[in-house]
C-alpha cells in the first residue's frame, strides 16, 4: 500500500470520527436550546453552553472540510 493510499484512507477515517462528534455537537445545540426555552431562569448559563457548543461545531466543520478537499 502506498504511503498516498495510506494517507487517504487515515483522512477517511478521521472524517468519519469528526462526522460522529458533529452529530453529538448538534445534538447538544438543540438540548440547550429546548432548555432555554423550558428554563428560562438559567438562560445566562444555557446560552453560553449552547454558544460553545456552536464554536466546536463550526470547528468540527472546518476541520471535515479541510480533510475533505484534498
Amino acid at each position: 500500500i502506498s504511503t498516498q493510499d495510506k494517507n487517504r484512507r487515515t483522512g477517511m477515517v478521521e472524517i468519519e470520527v469528526l462526522k460522529l462528534a458533529l452529530a453529538k455537537e448538534e445534538v447538544s445545540i438543540q438540548e440547550y436550546q429546548e432548555m432555554l426555552i423550558n428554563h428560562p431562569a438559567l438562560g445566562e448559563i444555557l446560552s453560553f453552553l449552547l454558544t460553545e457548543e456552536q464554536k466546536h461545531k463550526k470547528l468540527i466543520e472546518k476541520k471535515i472540510a479541510e480533510l475533505s478537499c484534498c
